[in-house]
């Protein structure tokens, strides 16, 4: 076809044809580069002729002569560059990047392909991106970082699968397995093989599908699972023995000798193992004849630099032998030259005068010589001392800046940091200067500062004025930077950054906020306080003196006097237990309050609530509502020592509100002992508590809507001694709502710790698992530790979903225990973000509220379980033995 063809058009066949056999005859790829050059050379094509530079390039790497591919790369470089041609350049700058990777020098490698892969976003040629993507992780996976492979590999396999690349996408699917299994998530490594295999199978990929079966069948066979293994390699066996591949049937029968030796086999084994043996023979053949061709490139390579040296040397005879003549020549002309200076010496004494002239204006030369580079000694001694000013200068401007100051190289590695910079930032200097202070950023936050400061150094601009959040353990911590490059005569140096510490004027910020709101409330809370008061006043005065006047008339019976009478009591008391809460309030704000305490059986304190209460339902006409008293028998025997008057009123403010505010559904109170506490609870199916209110329900006179004072009632003053109290008598109160779904509270008080029921359980060891608690409420993560800590488990703890996310990357543990309610970043959305994260342990919803039909939904939404509160030992392990693997757990006491 070549021999009928001519000019360009030639030229443009020999490009496509080096291309296409490269990866199969690399030798053969250069011998047409040759022919072809020539051809470019006659036709004056420079693009062209870069782009086949760039081919013969590729086959010399695939040869293995990295050194020569490289020198091919760096000329075609310079010919694009010339012509201004950016592809050109975005490619080459890949293959050198290749280059790199081959000799092992990453760092390099990583450099050349940043730029072409900045280069190609430009041009906006993602096929190109995604090849830049890929080749990066592959990079990034030679040298362990598996993590950040993981993040490019899984760019480059959005953008195939967009673009509906699948053999390209296969490709990215199976070194995404081999990442998988490195990181031992061998779960992830099987279902990537298999979507590179379904490629594989739908693209009718023989090659492609025999290697992915073998390295499937690799994976089972270190996970054990001998029969799915062999099942594998009979597959990857039989594409293999019909593509006549030698170097896949070695692999795959000499790891059916594994199999089979693993199983007992010994027969069977043996005769795989002469058959691994006979195509390793043949597969050392096949590795020959590559050899020798590779050895005739060299050859030929190494016989035309001969000739190149063997025509140097002629130049230099020929150099030689000219400045033999010319030194001979001029070897007489100094000689005449001399003999005629001598003749004339003697002929004429009176030219001394001359030469005195001569020698007194060469002293005068010397001395205007001697003064000039006196001169210039001075100015560059000045410069000198500019220098070393403005290096003082920075040093004290580094040293007293409030704010951390970063100088890095054009590489972007930081060569300088001021003692400020750990200060603010919390992170140690070592950190900055070897390059992993990025991996405290939040992974919200992290890809675009390294977006910002990759391009920064790659295009030589400022970095603009930036936030973003840093975690140390489990405090966020808000950063700023800002940046601007430096320069002197031969080009780019590097940035100078500076970062600052925002996180007090973030969270002053929130303060002003809250504090605009609370002033803006101030006055409606005086006004709903005084309402409320005057209602509540009012109403059993205004029945006591109405029914009093009413005894006083005639007209009615003794049994309807009878009534009155009973309403002016029940008015009285109303009025009595106003009086008593203000009475308290005012005792405990006077610290007059006295505590009693004495210890007594729980059970009987909490049966009397569950009657009391019963009955105040069924009065209020609500006897739809269910009163339940939770695990009535797993407190059998427990005594308490704390106030029982004051705990009784606790318990009764809690369920009288509960009965308040719900009108269906159930109202569920208890108790639970966990470990040298006991914690109480009160949750009800109610109206539930706005997010917004829940900071603010325990203060004086404030309820979570005035609204509800007008439809139930209530002066605001319950939960604040309710609060106050719990203090009083050691513990800590707090409250979890959900608007429209109810309301649920937490108390806990001391118990006396003993032996018995609660320290005598077997429980599991879970020396090497960890486990993630995000839990907003300190005192849920103590209960929640107290429990755990005996089975020697590792515990985390987030107390936000947003740390949780991060936390949950960085540690990848064994289970999360995730609470439902939580700032920033709630249970769902969290749960939401570790999915596209690729986070596939199990994750347990913890919540308040589990009726009858929403454990489901939570399980539908992608939680692998639910805990209600309140949690007992018994319910949690059982949840762990679930989800744990038991294999080489001891059981201990």
């Amino acid at each position: 076809m070549l021999e009928k063809q001519e000019g360009l058009q030639k030229l443009y066949t020999y490009q496509r044809l080096i291309a296409s056999i490269r990866n199969i005859d690399p030798a053969q790829g250069i011998n047409l580069s040759k022919k072809a050059l020539a051809l470019a050379d006659s036709l004056e094509a420079p693009l062209l002729k870069a782009k086949i530079i760039n081919e013969q390039g590729v086959c010399y790497r695939k040869l293995n002569i990295p050194e020569n591919s490289l020198k091919l790369h760096l000329d075609a470089l310079e010919i694009f560059e010339s012509l201004g041609d950016s592809s050109g350049i975005s490619y080459t700058l890949a293959n050198i990047g290749n280059v790199y990777h081959l000799y092992r020098e990453f760092d390099k490698a990583l450099d050349f392909h940043f730029r072409s892969l900045y280069l190609k976003e430009y041009l906006k040629d993602e096929t190109q991106v995604a090849y830049s993507q890929n080749a990066i992780g592959m990079v990034l996976a030679d040298m362990e970082e598996y993590a950040r492979a993981l993040d490019f590999y899984i760019s480059a396999m959005a953008i195939r699968e967009k673009n509906n690349e699948k053999l390209e996408a296969a490709n990215v699917y199976a070194n995404i397995g081999k990442v998988m299994v490195k990181l031992s998530r061998f779960d992830d490594a099987i279902k990537f093989l298999n979507k590179a295999l379904g490629v594989y199978i739908e693209t009718n990929n023989e090659f492609g599908q025999s290697l992915v079966l073998n390295q499937m069948a690799e994976l089972l066979y270190q996970r054990g699972d001998m029969e799915e293994a062999m099942q594998m390699l009979k597959g990857a066996e039989k594409i293999a023995v019909e593509q006549g591949n030698i170097s896949v049937l070695h692999f795959n029968y000499k790891l059916q000798k594994d199999v089979h030796k693993k199983r007992g086999q010994f027969e069977e084994a043996l005769k795989l193992a002469e058959k691994a043996s006979l195509y390793k023979d043949s597969l050392f053949s096949e590795r020959r004849n590559y050899e020798m061709s590779e050895l005739q490139v060299r050859y030929e390579t190494r016989q035309l630099d001969s000739e190149n040296e063997i025509l140097k040397l002629q130049l230099k005879e020929q150099d030689f032998r000219f400045k033999y003549l010319l030194l001979g020549s001029f070897s007489i002309i100094l000689f005449l030259t001399i003999g005629f200076l001598i003749w004339l010496f003697f002929q004429n004494r009176k030219k001394a005068l001359v030469l005195e002239e001569l020698n007194l204006s060469l002293e005068k030369h010397v001395d205007e010589r001697t003064e000039e580079l006196k001169v210039k000694s001075e100015a560059l001694q000045m410069a000198f001392n500019s220098l070393k000013q403005s290096e003082e200068k920075f040093r004290i401007i580094s040293e007293t800046s409030p704010f951390g100051i970063a100088v890095t190289d054009k590489n972007g590695k930081i060569i300088f940091c001021n003692h400020r910079l750990p200060l603010t930032s919390g992170l140690d200097a070592s950190e900055f200067e070897s390059g992993i202070w990025m991996q405290h950023i939040l992974f919200e936050d992290r890809q675009l500062i390294e977006r910002l400061w990759q391009s920064g150094h790659a295009f030589e601009k400022p970095l603009p004025d930036t936030s973003f959040r840093i975690r140390i353990e489990n405090e966020i911590r808000w950063m700023r930077l800002k940046g601007g490059p430096m320069a002197d005569d031969h080009g780019f140096l590097g940035l100078v950054v500076v970062m600052e510490n925002i996180t007090e004027s973030k969270k002053f910020e929130q303060t002003l906020i809250k504090a605009k709101n609370k002033a803006e409330e101030s006055d409606k809370i005086k006004s709903a306080f005084l309402a409320n008061m005057s209602h509540e006043i009012r109403t059993p005065m205004n029945a006591i003196l109405g029914f009093s006047d009413l005894l006083s008339s005639d007209e009615y019976t003794e049994e309807e006097k009878i009534e009155f009478v009973d309403m002016i009591r029940s008015s009285g008391k109303l009025l009595l237990n106003l009086i008593n809460d203000i009475i308290d309030i005012s005792k405990i704000e006077a610290g007059e309050l006295k505590i009693h305490q004495s210890t007594f059986p729980l059970q009987p304190q909490l049966d009397e609530l569950y009657y009391t209460f019963r009955q105040q339902l069924d009065l209020a006409g609500k006897s739809n509502v269910k009163l339940i008293l939770s695990q009535r028998e797993s407190f059998d025997g427990e005594e308490i020592t704390t106030d029982k008057l004051r705990l009784h009123q606790i318990m009764t403010n809690l369920l009288s509100n509960a009965v308040k505010f719900t009108n269906e559904g159930q109202i569920e109170f208890g108790a639970i002992r966990v470990s040298n506490k006991f914690e109480f609870f009160v949750k009800d199916t109610g109206i539930g508590i706005p997010e917004s209110k829940l900071d603010v329900i325990f203060e004086r006179f404030r309820q979570a809507d005035d609204s509800h004072t007008r439809l139930y009632g209530g002066t605001g003053l319950g939960l604040a001694i309710t609060k106050n109290l719990t203090f009083l008598l050691g513990g800590d109160i707090w409250v979890e709502s959900v608007q429209n779904k109810g309301t649920a509270f937490y108390l806990t008080l001391q118990a006396e710790n003993k032996d018995g029921n609660h320290t005598d359980k077997s429980l599991p060891d879970y020396t090497n698992k960890t486990i993630l608690v995000a839990e907003d409420v300190d005192t849920n993560f103590q209960l929640i530790h107290n429990m755990l800590k005996r089975s020697n488990i590792n515990v985390l703890h987030a107390v936000n979903g947003l740390i949780a996310l991060d936390m949950a990357i960085e540690h990848n543990p064994d289970l999360i225990l995730m609470d439902i309610q939580m700032p920033d970043v709630d249970g769902r959305e969290a749960l939401l973000q570790l999915r596209d994260r690729n986070f596939n342990n199990p994750v347990i919803a913890i919540t308040a509220f589990a009726l009858a039909g929403e454990g489901e939904s939570y399980l539908d939404f992608g939680f692998d379980s639910y805990l209600s509160k309140p949690l007992g030992i018994d319910k949690l392990y059982g949840m762990l033995s679930l989800f744990l693997n038991h294999e080489n757990q001891e059981v201990h006491k």
